[in-house]
């Protein structure tokens, strides 16, 4: 949805095609936002299809042999007791124990990043949307026509892929997704040129994928304007000064365009970094909120109360510092080298930048995982809230176009302040002053969250002791 297919490596069109949802995308766009004829989407139809027999049969074969194993005792389920004092030391250690033992903690906390960094960014490697397939219609049959031609295969964005004689058998292409883009070249363009006329190209573009339709709109855009240069200075040399006046008179101005922060212009660039920090929240806040639940369910109330100590969720917090730690140097420092985005050498700003954020995520998931009575909840909600995220912290759309009540709302959750200090310290080169109001805001969510994390335990094993009383 975000990055055209035909733009992806084959790596990431491979793992892609196992996805349902991929297929099932596909149809929806083709059948209600394109209107094509129902047989164009047999195949997506058909893979959706084979898939959900596929994943039938390995759901079964996968249950049958979990039926096959014993079931765990009650003694093997309980968390053992510890007796003395609770200190912070041996909370931490409880803690970072818990999280190594328990194999779907340490999925979420440990693994989960690592598989996400090798493969959320691979549909991006290629950065740019380049080579899309067009149709061009060429009624007018002349030298102009044959150049504008030339200038759109010449051209990195597009590439002309048919030369159907009729718009109806252009519009057939598009529908089969043979093409993206359909330029026709009426009768007489030529002509219209020479007698100094405007000669006007209808362009039609596929714009149910954004990015590519202003991909292919610039491609077009820019080739027949090419086209156009050439033919205002007729025969002069392009080092000539008679060519320079000529583009002087049908171009008075020039943009000298320079990106900033993103030299390649990729999509990559832009969403990966901020993505990589919404990432390194939901898999934290996912795991640290699951051990909550994992407490409950070996040890009951007296664990979830014995976690909510002042001493126990400092301890909790960071065995969880710990434990992120590696993910966020990958995500920040290595994988940005690895794929060649923006990153800044001032690791120590990120460093100072990080402990805030995981502390206060952390606090959250304590929070949050107090309310849990099964490990599975936590996965079921913050999964739930992930995508809704992504739209209020800013990336997949802009800030300053979110309803002020909902971006208020949003830096309530960590990932808001956080996308907003790391991506411009480590993309932007921003320095700790720069960010230092996002800095405060984590700190304070952490405090607050820490207070809730010590009440809310309390709270709810007090209200369980007097609806039993």
């Amino acid at each position: 949805m975000g990055f055209p297919i035909l733009a992806m490596n084959t790596f990431a069109q491979s793992w892609g095609m196992l996805l349902p949802l991929r297929w099932y995308i596909q149809v929806l766009f083709d059948q209600a936002a394109r209107g094509v004829p129902e047989q164009d989407s047999i195949t997506p139809f058909m893979a959706l299809g084979a898939l959900a027999a596929l994943y039938f049969l390995l759901s079964w074969l996968r249950l049958r042999a979990i039926a096959n194993k014993p079931v765990p005792t009650a003694e093997e389920a309980v968390e053992p007791r510890r007796s003395g004092r609770i200190s912070v030391a041996r909370a931490l250690a409880d803690e970072y124990g818990r999280v190594l033992r328990d194999r779907g903690a340490f999925g979420l906390i440990v693994l989960g990043p690592i598989i996400y960094g090798l493969f959320y960014p691979q549909p991006y490697v290629g950065q740019l949307i380049r080579n899309i397939p067009i149709a061009v219609v060429d009624d007018d049959h002349s030298d102009i026509s044959l150049t504008i031609v030339q200038a759109l295969d010449g051209h990195e964005a597009v590439e002309v892929a048919a030369r159907p004689t009729t718009l109806a058998e252009a519009q057939m292409a598009l529908a089969r997704r043979q093409v993206f883009g359909i330029l026709s070249i009426p009768a007489g363009t030529e002509r219209e040129v020479m007698k100094g006329a405007t000669a006007r190209l209808p362009a039609f573009v596929d714009s149910t994928y954004f990015l590519l339709y202003s991909r292919t709109l610039q491609g077009i855009q820019e080739s027949v304007g090419s086209v156009r240069s050439d033919l205002s200075t007729q025969s002069a040399r392009a080092e000539g000064s008679r060519y320079r006046a000529a583009l002087s008179v049908s171009s008075p101005v020039e943009i000298l365009n320079q990106p900033l922060f993103n030299p390649t212009g990729g999509y990559g660039s832009y969403v990966v970094p901020a993505a990589f920090v919404l990432i390194l929240q939901q898999t934290l806040l996912m795991g640290t909120a699951t051990i909550g639940g994992v407490a409950f369910e070996r040890g009951g109330h007296e664990a979830r109360r014995s976690r909510s100590a002042v001493k126990s969720v400092l301890g909790q917090a960071l065995a969880h510092l710990l434990l992120a730690l590696p993910a966020y140097v990958f995500f920040l420092v290595v994988l940005p080298r690895v794929y060649g985005f923006s990153a800044t050498n001032r690791v120590l700003d990120l460093f100072v930048l990080a402990v805030p954020f995981v502390l206060s995520v952390s606090f959250l998931g304590q929070f949050a995982g107090s309310w849990f009575k099964r490990r599975e909840t936590a996965v079921l909600l913050f999964i739930a809230i992930s995508l809704p995220l992504f739209f209020l912290v800013g990336v997949a759309w802009p800030p300053e176009a979110i309803p002020p009540g909902l971006r208020a709302a949003s830096y309530a959750l960590p990932s808001t302040s956080g996308i907003d200090a790391l991506v411009r310290a480590n993309q932007m080169g921003a320095a700790f002053g720069d960010v230092f109001k996002d800095w405060a805001r984590l700190w304070i969510l952490a405090f607050i969250y820490a207070a809730l994390a010590m009440i809310s335990a309390r709270f709810v094993t007090s209200r369980r002791g007097v609806n039993e009383r």
